[in-house]
């Protein structure tokens, strides 16, 4: 049977001219990748359909030990604080290879 480990998986919807300093944080933070996919859809602020390609919605994944997980959500809390457009969630998931998604805060 294959062992799985408890990491934390976090999502991240925002605009595109954020990417940069999203992944600055999870640099800083901790975390060792992330995946970014386009985002469309409606929601609270409307339609988001990337209609000019200004500016478009992307979706930010980034899979975390616990250990981690606060100090991105308080840098994301800062984010949001400052008038930044971020909508958070965290999920529960289990890995195969948890050495993969570990790095030492810096």
């Amino acid at each position: 049977m294959v062992t799985l480990y408890p990491e934390k998986l976090l999502n991240i919807i925002s605009i595109d001219s954020m990417e940069d300093r999203l992944v600055e944080m999870f640099k800083k933070y901790g975390a060792s990748g992330y995946t970014i996919l386009r985002a469309r859809g409606e929601g609270s602020s409307g339609l988001q359909a990337d209609i000019s390609g200004f500016d478009a919605n992307i979706l930010v994944k980034v899979i975390v030990p616990l250990e981690n997980l606060e100090v991105l959500l308080e840098s994301i809390e800062r984010k949001i604080n400052k008038g930044y457009h971020l909508t958070v969630f965290v999920s529960d998931v289990e890995v195969i290879t948890p050495e993969k998604f570990s790095k030492p805060l810096r």
